[in-house]
């Protein structure tokens, strides 16, 4: 769990370093909300709680304001991939979408920096301690759209992107170039909600005891 103090601290507070890469892609899993009809990411139903706030769609960053799957992003720089492309699996309110694996957003990474130091410092849940770099990615691009305009996922196309087995937290499903831009060509052609993925997730975010006494 990231605290109170580091959920607080500006992506402008460290130094950012120019990532160049090619425009091939990275699928992750994100968890999903069950109450939100919006395809957002996890809401903690108490505070404080280990649930991670990724991604995190507010700053355009990965892996800054948590530490789960540093290995992922790890592979994500070692490989020079541009694209972070992020699905779920459908939990929400609206039925038409149950259980359906949606890839509803994406990242353009422009930017890395060790968080190694910062998540030793501030987190109290972290996988890098063994590992010489923690990667934190940050988007100079990013889009997510609704469960309607969202790029659907089926078995048969992730046979066909080499992919076997269940789609987990721990997957990491590598594009080429050619299928990075199927699915960008797709999201970029609805519209861009993200701040409505900010409102949702704000509304639903539990209050620290300090907030509900005020």
């Amino acid at each position: 769990m990231a605290n109170e103090v580091f959920m607080n601290r500006s992506v402008e507070m460290v130094p950012w370093q120019d990532y160049r890469a090619s425009n091939t892609g990275m699928v992750v899993f994100y968890a999903g909300d069950p109450v939100s009809e919006l395809p957002i990411r996890e809401v903690p139903e108490e505070y404080p709680s280990d649930i991670q706030p990724e991604p995190n769609y507010e700053t355009g960053t990965f892996g800054f304001y948590g530490c789960a799957r540093s290995k992922i992003r790890s592979t994500f720089v070692k490989s020079k991939i541009r694209y972070l492309l992020f699905i779920t699996k459908y939990i929400g309110t609206n039925a038409d979408f149950k259980d359906e694996y949606l890839i509803t957003g994406f990242y353009r990474v422009t930017k890395i920096t060790d968080a190694k130091k910062q998540h030793l410092r501030f987190c109290s849940d972290y996988s890098c301690i063994d590992e010489n770099v923690c990667y934190a990615l940050r988007a100079e691009e990013s889009r997510f759209v609704s469960a309607k305009d969202a790029f659907r996922v089926t078995p048969q196309l992730l046979k066909e992107w080499g992919f076997k087995g269940r789609v987990t937290r721990q997957s990491r499903i590598i594009l080429n170039e050619e299928q990075a831009a199927a699915i960008l060509g797709h999201l970029s052609s609805k519209p861009d909600i993200k701040e409505q993925y900010i409102e949702e997730t704000a509304r639903l975010q539990p209050r620290s005891d300090e907030e509900s006494e005020e």
